[in-house]
């Protein structure tokens, strides 16, 4: 389950109370697997998982990324200025100190640079992620987005275990060779925004109007009519095979022997209840899922 839409500024309002909730019910129903950063909101959408599973202890795994202002999460939906990135040594150890004591845990499980550092940070970055491992303040660190030559560096040159990129119908450029040789080194490939920030959710047509304090608002209308046409094909493929679109969606990357997990994001009971019916259903068929890669 990702949590960015949690944090309530770049995806439209959700109350905290009903955040909690949601991320009990999603718990209740069998999701494991948490993505955050201390940006979202704020720090509100890792202060929100410190609530509802402090007491959980090891059932739960959380991942939360780093290197962003800690304030700066609204930054698209508000035309402010692109937020600036610090990956120096002192402030991952100030950030992993944040989100432990925002996240009520001791330890933090998967630890993630938001973007990856300079050429003339990487060496010192992952150097301390190394020490935060060995101090036992992480169990594993990783690398989130970047580009397929960010991607492979950190494959070869650091002890990342995972690799959080963007995957889906739509976005399939990272399958080769970022996704085959990350598997290849036994790095865990975690896929963010499997239904395309919506697109693929089945959910929004032409006349949908975004909340001023979501992002997609920004969405040029000539690329977002081009992409729910993209959109129609991908439904006339894969037909009355599949109880919904996301489950389609969702299926198209777990097929792929590389994924370890997807973090869809998740705002209501009924995606919580697609999401999970999907871990459970049948695969794609296999003539579906080619015409899906090759188109």
């Amino acid at each position: 389950m990702g949590t960015w839409e949690l944090g309530g500024r770049e995806w439209g309002d959700i109350g905290e109370v009903d955040a909690v909730d949601l991320l009990r019910y999603a718990f209740e129903s069998g999701v494991t697997y948490y993505d955050t950063a201390d940006q979202y909101g704020g720090g509100r959408a890792e202060r929100l998982l410190g609530g509802a599973f402090s007491a959980l202890g090891d059932r739960v795994v959380i991942a939360t990324k780093l290197g962003y202002e800690l304030d700066s999460d609204g930054w698209i939906s508000h035309g402010w200025e692109h937020p600036s990135f610090n990956v120096s040594p002192d402030y991952i150890r100030l950030a992993a100190e944040g989100s432990l004591t925002r996240l009520k845990r001791d330890v933090i499980d998967i630890y993630q640079f938001h973007s990856p550092p300079s050429a003339e940070a990487w060496d010192d970055a992952f150097g301390t992620m190394e020490e935060l491992k060995t101090e036992g303040k992480i169990r594993f660190y990783g690398l989130g987005l970047g580009s397929e030559a960010d991607a492979l560096k950190a494959i070869e040159e650091t002890g990342i275990s995972s690799l959080m990129l963007t995957y889906n119908i739509l976005t399939q450029e990272m399958a080769t060779p970022v996704m085959e040789t990350a598997a290849e080194n036994g790095i865990a490939v975690v896929v963010r925004q499997p239904l395309s920030s919506g697109l693929l959710s089945g959910q929004l047509g032409p006349d949908t109007v975004f909340a001023e304090n979501d992002y997609r608002k920004t969405w040029s209308r000539e690329k977002f009519l081009a992409d729910l046409e993209r959109v129609e094909q991908v439904k006339s493929i894969v037909g009355n095979k599949v109880r919904s679109l996301p489950q389609a969606a969702l299926k198209f990357i777990l097929a792929h022997p590389a994924v370890s997990n997807v973090v869809p994001g998740m705002m209501t009971p009924s995606q919580v209840d697609d999401g999970v019916a999907t871990s459970g259903a049948a695969p794609l068929p296999a003539d579906i899922l080619e015409q899906l890669r090759n188109d």
